[in-house]
């Protein structure tokens, strides 16, 4: 399951590069559920869940410490998942939240019971450049944010295990931080390193990191 909201900058992004996941899952004939506007609501979240019982869920969204936000309703971001609430939905799953903060408490909260969550205790940083908006995967500057973000899912469907599938994303960060370190002409460069290196620091994978999709 993929959640797409793309109602400001930001999001617009997230819903643009999470559609390359959803392709390369087609691509390799894995059902997806591709929840985005209209269909990205707290009820079909739920029934949805309920019913078909995805073993990845792969949120693109804002997010705090307790909560998970869906799409906007009448110019209101509404709440997906929240700790105490409903959390329990996401328990025994392999949980990626693309997403501020919800790795601070509300992981912990869902893997309580069995699964695994993936998320950011801090902010989930990412630069673009605004020249290419109306093609955001064109963008180099978000790539290098964007592609590492993208590889935990893609990993994750060539059958690694969490822990392989965060590896490989932490190197290609790293990756992108050498690349921007020896070219600092580059504008923005030192920027986008300390925001690259922040979400290093701020990520956390919670529960069961020997976790496979079957």
């Amino acid at each position: 399951m993929v959640t797409r909201p793309a109602y400001d900058d930001a999001t617009y992004y997230l819903y643009h590069y999470a559609g390359e996941v959803i392709e390369y899952a087609e691509k390799k004939d894995i059902n997806v559920l591709d929840l985005a506007n209209p269909r990205l609501t707290k009820k079909n979240f739920k029934d949805i869940v309920s019913e078909k019982h995805p073993t990845v869920i792969f949120f693109n969204a804002h997010g705090d410490s307790n909560r998970i936000y869906g799409d906007k309703i009448d110019d209101v971001e509404e709440i997906l998942v929240e700790e105490n609430v409903n959390h329990e939905l996401l328990s025994n799953r392999i949980v990626y939240a693309r997403a501020c903060y919800a790795g601070a408490s509300l992981g912990a909260s869902c893997t309580k019971s069995g699964g695994c969550f993936i998320g950011y205790r801090s902010p989930f940083t990412f630069w673009i450049d605004g020249t290419w908006f109306a093609k955001p995967l064109k963008d180099e500057t978000a790539k290098l944010f964007l592609e590492p973000s993208n590889l935990i899912v893609i990993s994750l469907l060539k059958g690694n295990s969490v822990k392989e599938a965060v590896e490989k994303s932490v190197n290609m960060t790293k990756k992108n931080i050498m690349k921007l370190m020896t070219d600092q002409k580059e504008p923005g460069s030192l920027v986008s390193i300390m925001a690259l290196w922040s979400n290093l620091e701020g990520q956390v994978v919670l529960g069961d990191d020997s976790m496979k999709v079957h």
